[in-house]
């Protein structure tokens, strides 16, 4: 039925030949009409759903395009890493599910648009419901090990986008050809049934246009990633922090003006900006954001207020992805991952090293008698020894 007649085809999102106007071009016996008429409105629905989620991707690529060249002006001091293509395709491609994971959405600036919202959501109930889709769509096994300069990286994302159309039809494809995987994505209407929101683009569930939050992903992952090179990392407090009052008081810091981190603060009130912690409320973790890069880098309250400045990355996927990232034991590996029950992974989004502080307890099992952190220093004779090694 994604093919109904030669007018229409609805087995890709590039042929641009998949209309609501088949909705009401079908010839079949009337006793199966309403039936056969709703499977048509799923697919032209799912169909378009896609088309502007990659019409919305298209537009993402734009805007980290504009933000890279300043990225790595301010973040790439040390060294410009290359970066690799498949985890580039991935961050972007995944720009819209990144949204629909709940510990990002309620944080995410962009996400409070309710029929963005519902569409983020959707994607990430239907994925986990016909996960072959999702590796369809978003293949981590995937052969492009091609490595591309960050400095080149705005002239190489048009060609990216190109790529990123053939991952988006093949996971439409193994939709409309699967009668099992089609049931399970479009499931209880999610695309069509009468709770969704009609945007005015046709019928059914839409990712509204110019949507300039898809490109989270790949912003937090190109800003970390760089981050990382550059020696840039955080070491973590597991607390549990119940508010800022808590953290002022157990960390002797002080919040900016702004509430976006806690500055250092000695016994005779004199501060030290070089040297401030992030509280996450989401998980109620306290972070150290540290730099062991030139005398030239940027002072760790710097880097907070220049990424905010630039909308490179929300905090708290910054810090709270890189820690669930580290505790997974995946930390400097693929962007995004499936767990073992298909389920979409977006932990290693945010590439930022997490340690532990010396002498605290590994908060994960250990590995060869090794923690995942690893350690900023190392614990002789009950005192700190100086930390003279780079996890790379």
């Amino acid at each position: 039925m994604a093919i109904p007649g030669s007018a229409h085809d609805c087995t890709s999102v590039s042929g641009g030949r998949c209309t609501d106007a088949m909705i009401n071009d079908i010839r079949v016996d009337p006793s199966i009409l309403p039936y056969v008429r709703y499977t048509v409105k799923n697919i032209y629905a799912i169909n378009n759903f896609f088309l502007t989620y990659y019409q919305s991707l298209e537009n993402a690529a734009g805007v980290v395009s504009n933000n890279i060249e300043k990225m790595i002006q301010i973040v790439d001091v040390l060294v410009q890493p290359s970066v690799g293509v498949q985890n580039i395709l991935l961050s972007l491609a995944v720009g819209l599910a990144f949204l629909g994971a709940p510990s990002f959405a309620l944080t995410l600036l962009g996400i409070k648009g309710t029929i963005l919202r519902g569409a983020a959501q959707a994607l990430v109930i239907s994925t986990q419901q016909a996960p072959n889709v999702g590796r369809a769509l978003w293949p981590t096994g995937s052969d492009r090990s091609q490595q591309i300069q960050s400095a080149e990286l705005h002239i190489q994302l048009s060609n990216i986008t190109n790529e990123m159309s053939q991952m988006m039809d093949g996971g439409v494809r193994l939709l409309m050809n699967d009668p099992g995987t089609f049931a399970n994505y479009a499931d209880n209407g999610r695309y069509s049934g009468p709770n969704v929101t009609n945007t005015g683009e046709g019928t059914g569930l839409t990712v509204p246009s110019g949507t300039d939050a898809v490109a989270y992903a790949l912003k937090t992952y190109l800003l970390s990633y760089a981050m990382w090179k550059n020696r840039w990392y955080a070491t973590f407090d597991l607390g549990p922090f119940f508010n800022e009052g808590d953290v002022e008081k157990r960390k002797y810091c002080k919040f900016d003006s702004n509430k976006n981190y806690c500055v250092y603060q000695d016994a005779y009130g004199k501060t030290d900006d070089s040297q401030v912690f992030y509280w996450s409320a989401w998980t109620q973790r306290v972070y150290s954001l540290q730099c062991d890069g030139p005398a030239n880098a940027l002072k760790p309250s710097e880097m907070i207020d220049t990424i905010l400045s630039y909308g490179w990355a929300p905090l708290n996927v910054l810090f709270d992805g890189g820690y669930n990232c580290t505790a997974e034991g995946r930390a400097g590996s693929s962007a995004v991952n499936f767990n073992f029950d298909g389920k979409l992974d977006l932990a290693c989004v945010s590439q930022l090293p997490i340690y532990l502080q010396c002498g605290d307890m590994c908060p994960t099992p250990l590995k060869n008698n090794t923690c995942d952190f690893g350690d900023v220093g190392t614990l002789v004779k009950g005192k700190c020894a100086e930390w003279d090694g780079w996890y790379d």
